[in-house]
């Protein structure tokens, strides 16, 4: 059984809910000055009637609160600032509204706005000791995401269980010098777990000339220790950064693009497995609430070495293409969805290393009220799918068929927050992979749970 496909299961598999997690760009926002009826909120039946009957009584504070609420409702925060401002245009003494206001600024990523809101009223006596502790937190954090430097970090530790550790083989029966053979129990399908960390650090450096440009780094870490299965620990290490410039600040606000370089490792069994680098490009455009894309081009040089455990990895050596694109939107006020597609080109020091390979993944979280407290629990269900379609037949597996893999997965996860800043993650997924070889047809059960923290 060759490495690579343990090494994609658990490194992969067990990174993707961090970076996820952090994916994006801070927000850019500009709210209006009075009410105004965007086109979000013009598209929602019940917000066009408020506003409307707004329009006629606009002295009616009740019915402009009620509209606020629609707009925040529908996700129109811009529009639902508008409605705040006038309130205080009749009546500027209303704290509340000065906090509803405060926070939308926040949402909106106007952390001046922001702050000019939430600093007056940060004693006030109308408001509950609790409100006072969240303004004064809100103050803390503002304060924070105004500095030039921005740090964010996502991580988690925990336990992982696998019915396939190793990837092995559903069958004993594999081909191998072109006759069929009989593996030994141990060469199959093992289960085991193991203790894992993880961790997606970003920082950002603003170059403060108001048009949006930062400078951008990015560091993924990852550690397992399999509880018997020794030659599959793994560690991994990536970093890239470079330049995020504002691409088109006036026509598509938050636009951007970006430039980069990237390098990273492996280590699998306790040895050094793979060293990479290379560079990378990416466009960001958020053309609505609904649907933003970004994609991106890398070119990276591979190289792998040997080891006791994996005496000849380095035949994989060779460079990799990766075209792709991430995807995101919202669905509703609640729930959202996240995408992934790549087509990647690698080319090993032999044919039968070199591959093409078209992945595919979605992920759609869904707020709702957990069990206790008022905090929001989130679900994550997903699918993804891979092809792996390779250069040449393996001589040493069968000299007359192509590798060609279909992998499939479906999972689901929970993300219940216990503070602000950490929680406890549960995932659990189902992994299988269809092939014109049966030494690779396997399928894998996996149950990671473990807490997390992010600030």
């Amino acid at each position: 059984m060759g490495p690579k496909r343990a090494v994609r299961g658990l490194a992969v598999g067990a990174l993707a809910a961090g970076a996820m997690a952090l994916s994006g760009l801070p927000g850019i926002g500009v709210a209006p000055a009075v009410a105004q009826q965007t086109a979000v909120a013009n598209a929602d039946p019940e917000f066009n009637t408020l506003f409307q009957q707004s329009l006629k009584r606009p002295s009616d504070v009740e019915l402009a609160f009620r509209l606020a609420r629609r707009a925040i409702e529908v996700g129109d925060y811009e529009a639902a600032i508008g409605v705040y401002e006038r309130i205080l245009f009749y009546n500027p003494n209303l704290v509340r509204v000065k906090l509803e206001l405060a926070r939308l600024y926040y949402r909106l990523g106007a952390y001046e706005s922001a702050r000019s809101y939430f600093e007056p009223i940060a004693e006030a006596p109308a408001l509950t000791s609790a409100e006072r502790d969240n303004i004064a937190a809100y103050l803390v954090e503002i304060s924070r995401r105004l500095d030039p430097n921005q740090i964010t970090v996502y991580a988690q530790v925990g336990v992982r269980y696998q019915s396939n550790a190793n990837y092995g083989p559903s069958s004993r029966l594999v081909l191998g010098q072109d006759l069929t053979a009989l593996l030994p129990p141990g060469a199959t399908k093992q289960a085991d777990g193991n203790a894992f960390a993880l961790a997606t650090v970003r920082h950002v450096y603003d170059f403060g000339n108001q048009r949006g440009d930062v400078w951008e780094s990015n560091a993924n870490l990852y550690y397992s220790q399999q509880f018997q299965l020794e030659n599959l620990n793994l560690g991994y290490a990536e970093f890239n950064t470079g330049p995020r410039f504002a691409l088109l600040p006036d026509q598509l606000p938050g636009s951007s693009i970006r430039a980069y370089v990237i390098a990273g490792g492996i280590a699998l069994g306790g040895d050094s497995y793979l060293g990479t680098y290379g560079a990378g490009v990416s466009l960001y455009a958020p053309f609505s609430m609904y649907f933003a894309i970004e994609p991106f081009a890398e070119v990276r040089q591979r190289e792998y070495q040997n080891s006791r455990d994996y005496p000849t990895a380095s035949l994989q050596s060779g460079d990799m293409w990766t075209l792709g694109a991430n995807l995101s939107g919202r669905l509703t006020d609640a729930s959202g969805w996240r995408a992934r597609v790549a087509y990647n080109n690698a080319s090993g020091d032999v044919p039968w290393y070199s591959y093409d390979n078209f992945a595919f993944d979605l992920a759609v979280p869904v707020e709702f009220q957990g069990l206790w407290g008022v905090r929001r629990w989130v679900a994550i269900p997903s699918v993804g799918y891979s092809r792996y379609s390779y250069d040449a037949p393996n001589p040493y597996i069968n000299s007359f068929i192509t590798q060609v893999n279909d992998q499939y997965r479906v999972g689901l996860a929970l993300d219940v927050p216990v503070h602000e800043q950490w929680g406890l993650l549960t995932q659990v997924q189902y992994s299988w992979s269809q092939s014109t070889l049966p030494n690779y047809a396997f399928d894998n059960f996996s149950v990671t749970v473990g807490p997390n923290v992010r600030f």
